[in-house]
C-alpha cells in the first residue's frame, strides 16, 4: 500500500515533469518563431525606409477640390510592380478611368480587365470595348448610373489578371468583363516570352506572391548588384527576369520581345502556355465566385484572312508546292497542299496558302486552312484555337457567362472569315471591330438578365446598326490610330528591318489637330479644339461626341466644371437627332445643378439654370418617347414658377401630341 508521503512525492515529481514539458514547449516555440519574427523586423524596417517599391492597382487623384469620397484611377505604373529593376518595364499602362472609392447604392460598376485588345489600342479608351460599351449603355440606359472601369493594358496575361483580382474585388465591381489570351505565350510573365526568366508556373505564381515584400525585394537588389560587379569576364550573363534589350527604345514592344521566339503547335512549351493560361484563369474565376461576382469571360478574335502567318515551319514538300519558280494551278496547289496537312504537315505557310486558293469557291474549306495556318504560326501573337475551348469550358461553371466576341464579328465579316474589315494587323480590332466586341458583351449581360432589358422608347438601340452612327471614336482619332498601326508594321515581326514612318500631312482642319496630337499636343487640348472646331462646322454629333467625352472624362468633384460641360453635350445631342444621349447628359446636368447648389436657391440666376435644365431634359426625354416623364419634368417646373413662358407653351406642345 503506497503512503500519503510516497503519493506527495509522486505528484510533486508529476507536476515537474508537466513543468518541464511546458517549459520545452515554450522554449520550441520561441525558437520557431524568433527567426519569423527577425524576418516581420526586418520587412518594416526596410519599408519604414523607403527600401521598398509599391505600384498598386488604383492609386488617388491629386485634386485640390474638396470632396467627400476619393478619386481613384488605375496606376499607370502598376506594369512595374512585375520588374525586379522598374526601368526594365516596357512603356505600357492602363487608360485614366476615375471613379469614387465609395461606390453609391444606385450605381453599377463594370471592370474590364486584359491586354491590347481590352485596353483599344490603338484608339485609347474611348474606342475601346470598356468605351464603346459605356456609350451603348448611355442611350439603353440614360436614368441609370452605369460606370466602366478598364484595368486593361497591352503585354498583360492571365497572370497579371490573377495579380491584379483581390484589387480589383475591392472596389466592389458589380460584373466583371474579361478578354484575354492572346499574350500566354509573349507578354508579361508568357512563357515564350523575353518578359520571363521562369519556364515554370508553380516558380510564377510564388513570384506573384513574393515580389511585394520589401526583402525579397532587397535580396533582388543584391542579387543583380553582385552580378553586375562580377560581370568582369566579357562573356554574356544570363539574364535577370525581365531584362529586354532597351539599347533602340524607338522599337515597338512586338519587335523587343518577338525575336527567335518560335514555338511549335503541341510542343512542351506550347502546351505549357495552354496550361498557364487554364489554371490561372480557374484561379481568378474562383476568387471572384468566392466574391459572388458574376464574370463575362469572352472568346478571342484575329485576324485569319488578311495576315499571313508570322513564321512557319516548312517541310521540303511544302517548299517545293510554295516556290514561285515552278507555277501550278490552284487546283493543285489545294489538292497536293490539304492532303500534305491532312497527312501532318506543319508548314503555317502552306495552310495558308491553300486557304487563300479556297477562299472565291470553297469559303468553309478556307476558314478551316486559316484557321489551321495561325495555330501552326511559330511566332505566337494569336492565341491558338485551344483558347476559344479552354474559354467555352471555364464558361460551364456557375456564374460565369460566355460572351463570343468572335463569331458577332464572324457573322459581320464576308463568308464568315476574319479579316481587314474588323482588324488593323494581326488581332487588334478597327473601329468597327471594337465596337461588335462591346455589343457581344452588351447582349450578354442583357441576355443573362444581369442587366434590366431597357424601356421600350429606349430599346432601339439595342440593335448595332442603329447605335453604329453614335460610336465615339472620331476621324482624329482615326487619323492618330492609323499612324500608330504604320509604326508599328515597320517593324518585326511584320517586317525584317526596321523602316522609317513619316507623320502624315493633314488634308482638313480636323487632320491638323489629329497631326498636332502626333506631335505631342495633350489630349484635353485637342477635344477643346475639336469642341469648337466641329460646331463651327455644324457638324453637331461630331461636336457632341466631343462634349460627352470630356464630361465622362472629369473627376466627380469637380462639379461645376461638369455641369457645364453635361449641359452642353445634352444641347448638342438634341441638335444631332440623338435624344437618349441628349436625355443621359441632361439628367446629370440637372443632377449636378441641385448638388452644386443644395435646394436651389429662389435667386433670378437659380430660378433661371432650373428652368433652362430641365426644359432641356424634358424635351430630350419627349424625343425620346417618354412623354409622361417630360410633362411630369414641365409641371414640377410650373409648381415652382407657373408664369414660365417657354415652359407653358412647350407643356401646350407636348399635351398637343
Amino acid at each position: 500500500m503506497v503512503n500519503k508521503a510516497t503519493t506527495n512525492v509522486m505528484q510533486k515529481q508529476n507536476h515537474q515533469a508537466d513543468d518541464a514539458g511546458k517549459n520545452r514547449f515554450a522554449f520550441y516555440a520561441v525558437a520557431i518563431a524568433l527567426p519569423f519574427i527577425f524576418l516581420l523586423v526586418i520587412e518594416f524596417a526596410l519599408r519604414a525606409t523607403g527600401a521598398w517599391n509599391s505600384y498598386p492597382l488604383f492609386i488617388e487623384v491629386n485634386n485640390k477640390e474638396t470632396s467627400d469620397s476619393v478619386i481613384l484611377q488605375p496606376n499607370p505604373d502598376v506594369i512595374k510592380r512585375f520588374f525586379p529593376r522598374p526601368e526594365l518595364a516596357p512603356p505600357v499602362s492602363p487608360d485614366t478611368f476615375l471613379f469614387n472609392t465609395n461606390k453609391a447604392e444606385d450605381t453599377i460598376r463594370i471592370v474590364l480587365m486584359g491586354g491590347s485588345t481590352a485596353a483599344g489600342f490603338p484608339y485609347g479608351r474611348f474606342g475601346s470595348p470598356a468605351g464603346m460599351l459605356q456609350q451603348r449603355l448611355k442611350a439603353l440606359y440614360p436614368e441609370q448610373e452605369i460606370e466602366v472601369i478598364s484595368v486593361a493594358m497591352a503585354s498583360i496575361n492571365s497572370y497579371a489578371l490573377l495579380d491584379f483580382s483581390d484589387e480589383v474585388i475591392n472596389i466592389s465591381p458589380d460584373y466583371v468583363l474579361i478578354y484575354a489570351g492572346h499574350n500566354e505565350y509573349l507578354g508579361v510573365m508568357g512563357i515564350g516570352s523575353t518578359f520571363s526568366a521562369f519556364n515554370s508556373h508553380a516558380a510564377n505564381l510564388l513570384y506573384l506572391k513574393l515580389k511585394d515584400l520589401a526583402l525579397y525585394q532587397a535580396m533582388q537588389s543584391v542579387f543583380y548588384a553582385f552580378s553586375s560587379a562580377s560581370d568582369t569576364s566579357g562573356l554574356e550573363q544570363p539574364t535577370p527576369y525581365g531584362a529586354v534589350d532597351h539599347s533602340d527604345s524607338s522599337r515597338t514592344l512586338m519587335a523587343r520581345v518577338a525575336k527567335d521566339k518560335d514555338i511549335a503547335l503541341n510542343s512542351e512549351i506550347f502546351e505549357l502556355g495552354k496550361m498557364q493560361f487554364e489554371k490561372n484563369m480557374q484561379s481568378l474565376l474562383a476568387k471572384f465566385s468566392q466574391a459572388g461576382i458574376p464574370v463575362l469571360l469572352s472568346t478571342l478574335a484575329s485576324n485569319e484572312k488578311d495576315q499571313a502567318p508570322f513564321s512557319s515551319e516548312n517541310s521540303q514538300n511544302a517548299n517545293k508546292l510554295l516556290n514561285p519558280s515552278v507555277p501550278r494551278s490552284t487546283k493543285r496547289l489545294i489538292q497536293q497542299g490539304a492532303r500534305l496537312l491532312a497527312e501532318g504537315d506543319r508548314s503555317a505557310d502552306l495552310a495558308f496558302a491553300v486557304a487563300k486558293a479556297q477562299a472565291s469557291t470553297h469559303p468553309n474549306d478556307a476558314l478551316l486552312h486559316y484557321l489551321l495556318a495561325r495555330d501552326l504560326d511559330l511566332l505566337r501573337f494569336r492565341a491558338p484555337s485551344h483558347f476559344n475551348s479552354i474559354i467555352k469550358t471555364l464558361t460551364k461553371q456557375p456564374n460565369v457567362y460566355l460572351v463570343d466576341a468572335e463569331s458577332t464579328i464572324r457573322d459581320d465579316s464576308s463568308n464568315a472569315i476574319i479579316g481587314k474589315e474588323h482588324m488593323l494587323e494581326h488581332l487588334h480590332p478597327n473601329v468597327r471591330g471594337y465596337f461588335l466586341i462591346a455589343d457581344a458583351f452588351l447582349n450578354a449581360l442583357i441576355e443573362n438578365k444581369l442587366l434590366a432589358a431597357p424601356v421600350t422608347y429606349h430599346a432601339k438601340h439595342l440593335e448595332p446598326e442603329f447605335a453604329w452612327p453614335y460610336q465615339p471614336v472620331l476621324a482624329s482619332d482615326v487619323l492618330l490610330a492609323e499612324h500608330k498601326i504604320a509604326i508599328l508594321v515597320a517593324d518585326y515581326p511584320f517586317v525584317e528591318t526596321k523602316q522609317e514612318v513619316l507623320i502624315p500631312t493633314a488634308q482638313d482642319k480636323v487632320e491638323t489637330i489629329a497631326v498636332e496630337r502626333i506631335r505631342g499636343m495633350q489630349w484635353l487640348e485637342a477635344q477643346q479644339s475639336l469642341l469648337t472646331l466641329y460646331q463651327e462646322q455644324g457638324d453637331w454629333l461630331s461636336a457632341a461626341t466631343v462634349a460627352g467625352l470630356l464630361f465622362d472624362s472629369l473627376p466627380n468633384n469637380q462639379i461645376e466644371t461638369r455641369k457645364q460641360t453635361a449641359r452642353i453635350a445634352s444641347q448638342l445631342y438634341l441638335k444631332a437627332k440623338q435624344a437618349s444621349l441628349a436625355e443621359y447628359y441632361a439628367r446629370r446636368a440637372l443632377n449636378l445643378l441641385k448638388t452644386s447648389s443644395g435646394e436651389i436657391t429662389n435667386t433670378e440666376v437659380g430660378k433661371r439654370d432650373l428652368a433652362n435644365f430641365t426644359l432641356t431634359l424634358a424635351e430630350a426625354l419627349f424625343k425620346s418617347g417618354n412623354r409622361d416623364e417630360s410633362l411630369q419634368r414641365i409641371n414640377a417646373l410650373l409648381a415652382q414658377q407657373p408664369n414660365h413662358r417657354r415652359a407653358l407653351s412647350i407643356k401646350h406642345m407636348i399635351s398637343e401630341q
